[in-house]
């Protein structure tokens, strides 16, 4: 593993979660190790253009400045959605060459970025696999509320806080700037639901079907 120890700790492992075999979309998630916050983020296919272009409208969105100091430093996997490296670093903003390093795990190793696995179980709570739930059927909206309620969950390895109040906390300006542009927001204790019936609930008011 090439990440420098210097670097590890304040991380953003990336990887991607898929739904039903004849799914299009697929989410990619980013997992910031500071804070535990997880983003997931609709992708139209698992494609490395598509990485890339997902980051990049992260990057216009909250800037150069809240983006480099939370996904400054990127560890995936050798998936081939993540195999060039050059899209990923390039950076989107005019005058500027570079958005971040991506580091990649020793082959077969892909606990080296365990928070991201970890927390998928977490993310499966609300998008279990072998219920019928396609992934086509996502929009940003749903990934807002999944986001939502993934990181106003309480963690005891942050004493308690969520990983929405830690970041918070930490980086109270790249915080709300973060929340403000995918929509996420922190959900009261009493109206948490790591279940599909939170997305479907949201989709309701909207006017849409449910996911199952």
């Amino acid at each position: 593993l090439s990440l420098p120890a210097g670097r590890r700790e304040a991380a953003c492992e990336m990887d991607c979660v898929i739904g039903l075999a004849r799914d299009a979309q697929c989410l990619l998630t980013l997992y910031h190790r500071p804070s535990r916050l997880q983003l997931a983020l609709l992708l139209p296919r698992k494609a490395p253009s598509a990485v890339a272009a997902a980051l990049g409208l992260l990057e216009r969105t909250i800037g150069e400045e809240a983006f480099a100091r939370l996904f400054g430093t990127v560890l995936t996997d050798n998936g081939p959605e993540f195999s060039d490296f050059s899209s990923i670093e390039r950076s989107a903003l005019p005058g500027k060459t570079s958005r971040c390093r991506v580091y990649y795990c020793d082959v077969r190793q892909s606990q080296q970025k365990a928070g991201c696995e970890r927390n998928h179980v977490e993310l499966r709570k609300l998008l279990p696999k072998g219920r019928g739930i396609s992934f086509d059927a996502l929009d940003g909206r749903d990934c807002a509320e999944l986001m939502s309620q993934l990181n106003s969950e309480p963690r005891p390895s942050l004493m308690g806080l969520s990983p929405i109040a830690m970041l918070r906390a930490a980086m109270p300006h790249e915080a709300e700037t973060l929340m403000d542009a995918l929509g996420i927001r922190e959900v009261p204790y009493g109206g948490l639901d790591l279940t599909p019936r939170a997305l479907n609930a949201a989709r309701a008011e909207r006017g849409l079907a449910p996911l199952l």
